[in-house]
């Protein structure tokens, strides 16, 4: 599967109506370039020296930071979190002979990167699952050898779904039965922390390896990192190389993850019951469905009557007037007359009480 469902939005105009509006419910634009400067040049970690391809600097720094945090003895930055996984999926199918990769179709591996896993890597994805996360029964019953089993955490284009926890560490105690890498791919793994009620290390520990970013949820201007054990991480380093991983200094992605990870990672539980409260109020409203219920992280899908067009028009108008951005991106929902979008609880919604934001969405969905 290729590609993402059909989705609404004009990029540059978008960006210039965020940028005037007041409020914003989801994800805030990023602030102005000086002003991210100036929070980074007062970090600690601006006094460290520069690192070289990554080497010493803040890159160390946020290397022993994260591994620590995830309970891994070893960890490696990258710049792009495609690049990170094919490197771990690489080492993995190299160490095991093996070119197979039991992935879930919905995965952002699968959906979001143009066919990477398969046409740049050479690898074999061996999908499972439908709608919500695969599961022990469905992985029990691959006949084929594997060279690494990849659990998205939370599943994003299912509705930010989590596997329940005991099927998880099932999951990992079956792998690890059969000497099979389990590889995480946490993109969110913060908030998927947050909404088992785990912390960090404990959900890392199912798994071999562990791949976590640093814009989404924490805010960073980019990058990644694959934590695991410390042979396995040298490992990567060739296929950092081959696929141009490299950079000559990569300090102020180093930096800026640093800082979210002290600022935001520690608030992901606030972000995930405040999710929860406004899912429960926006159940409550016979002109739309919530997705899921209860959400499982701070973010859940919220479907509406009407087509993504015509939605995403009435968003622009509601925009221009310079009031409230509500949903980034309008797609077709999986029924007919609807539309998904989504909502990432994060510290834009400090500036909204649940009843506002309730409102907001009335007004928008009644096209007043």
């Amino acid at each position: 599967m290729q590609g993402c469902p059909a989705t609404h939005r004009h990029p540059m105009t978008d960006h210039a109506l965020k940028q005037a509006c007041r409020l914003f419910l989801s994800r805030p634009p990023a602030p102005p370039v000086a002003e991210t400067m100036a929070r980074l040049a007062g970090h600690p970690a601006a006094s460290d020296a520069v690192d070289e391809y990554g080497a010493g600097g803040a890159v160390a720094a946020l290397e022993q930071a994260t591994a620590e945090r995830l309970g891994k003895p070893a960890g490696r930055f990258f710049i792009k979190g495609v690049t990170a996984q094919l490197c771990a999926l690489q080492a993995y199918a190299d160490a095991r002979g093996c070119r197979n990769v039991a992935i879930h179709p919905m995965g952002h591996m699968d959906m979001d990167e143009a066919g990477a896993l398969e046409r740049a890597a050479g690898l074999q994805a061996i999908r499972l699952g439908r709608h919500a996360p695969f599961s022990l029964a469905m992985l029990k019953a691959v006949t084929e050898p594997l060279a690494a089993v990849v659990v998205e955490l939370p599943l994003r284009r299912a509705g930010f779904l989590l596997p329940p926890l005991d099927e998880l560490r099932a999951i990992s105690a079956w792998c690890r039965e059969r000497a099979i890498p389990l590889h995480l791919d946490g993109a969110r793994l913060w908030e998927a922390a947050a909404g088992y009620g785990v912390t960090e290390a404990a959900l890392a520990a199912l798994a071999d390896s562990v791949y976590v970013s640093f814009y989404k949820g924490l805010g960073g201007l980019g990058g990644a990192l694959v934590a695991g054990a410390p042979e396995f991480i040298v490992s990567l380093a060739p296929w950092k190389s081959r696929y141009g991983g490299n950079l000559v200094t990569a300090w102020p992605y180093a930096i800026s993850a640093l800082d979210g990870l002290e600022r935001l990672a520690p608030r992901m539980g606030e972000f995930v019951e405040r999710a929860r409260a406004l899912a429960a109020a926006l159940a409550e409203l016979p002109q739309v469905l919530v997705h899921p219920g209860r959400p499982h992280t701070n973010a859940f899908q919220l479907w509406l009557r009407g087509r993504p067009d015509t939605l995403a028009a009435r968003h622009r108008a509601m925009a221009k007037a310079g009031e409230w951005w509500l949903f980034d991106v309008f797609a077709e929902a999986p029924l007919d007359g609807w539309t998904m979008v989504e909502i990432q609880i994060g510290p834009a919604s400090e500036h909204w009480s649940v009843e506002q934001a309730v409102q907001a969405i009335i007004r928008f969905v009644s096209g007043e």
